[in-house]
């Protein structure tokens, strides 16, 4: 059994790992013995979540990478390498929600930006990554998405579900792509987590979205990284292309 869920020894790669989910995946997979690569854009943060896994016997590194930036995004991968030889695994979480005005309102530079943090990132690590693992004939590549790429939300901007629902595409289409590789590809569809960028919003709102999640609560940013881990395990082989909600029932379809 231990074979299935054990990624000890592994190298993962996360993106967005210096806070929300991502910090959360990167402690959990610490934890799991995986060897660590904190990607992400503040130093001081990413040293943090360093810390927090070498002090409970872990083994992780911090890789500044602004990572809808190509330049950028080759430094971080060669200097993973370097260190470690191989990755086994890709967890992007990078990215972010940015409220927007009507679509009339919506300047070409703002689609563009939103779709370059939120889905060019994606494209970019993993594009210089996937040759190492079909090395290999093995990976695991999670991709972070949303409930707002699974179907319309009240609130949620054009730019953002558009995104989301890039993500999804891109997903599959690598699912196939990598399968014969022995590379799986899933996305996560989270719904509202209590990760600092939510925490920020005024108690009395976020009360109130409460009321739309039939499980009666939000999620915490550890719930999605036992969900994360599960997806990035040897025992999950055989799923690929999928679109794992976790969003306390806010989407059932």
């Amino acid at each position: 059994m231990e074979a299935l869920t054990s990624i000890k020894g592994q190298v993962a790669v996360v993106t967005g790992g210096t806070a929300g989910m991502g910090e959360s995946t990167c402690i959990r997979f610490g934890a799991e013995g995986a060897k660590v690569a904190v990607v992400g854009r503040t130093k001081e943060k990413g040293d943090a979540v360093v810390r927090k896994i070498v002090e409970s016997g872990g083994e992780a590194v911090f890789v500044k990478a602004e990572c809808a930036d190509e330049t950028e995004v080759k430094a971080a991968t060669n200097s993973i390498l370097e260190k470690w030889k191989k990755v086994d695994i890709l967890v992007n979480t990078a990215g972010g929600f940015i409220n927007s005005p009507p679509i009339e309102e919506v300047t070409n530079e703002d689609f563009h930006h939103n779709f370059d943090w939120n889905v060019t990132a994606k494209f970019l690590i993993t594009r210089e990554l996937v040759p190492i693992m079909k090395e290999n004939n093995y990976g695991r590549i999670v991709n972070i998405s949303s409930v707002a790429g699974r179907t319309a939300r009240e609130g949620s901007s054009i730019e953002y579900s558009t995104n989301e629902s890039a993500i999804l595409g891109m997903t599959r289409r690598l699912a196939i792509e990598l399968a014969p590789f022995g590379i799986t590809v899933n996305a996560i569809a989270p719904g509202l987590v209590l990760t600092p960028r939510v925490r920020r919003h005024p108690p009395e709102v976020l009360a109130e979205r409460e009321k739309s999640i039939p499980i009666g609560r939000m999620g915490q940013p550890e719930e999605l990284a036992h969900a994360i881990w599960y997806l990035c395990t040897p025992g999950a082989a055989f799923t690929t292309g999928a679109v794992l909600d976790v969003n306390g029932g806010n989407w059932t379809g």
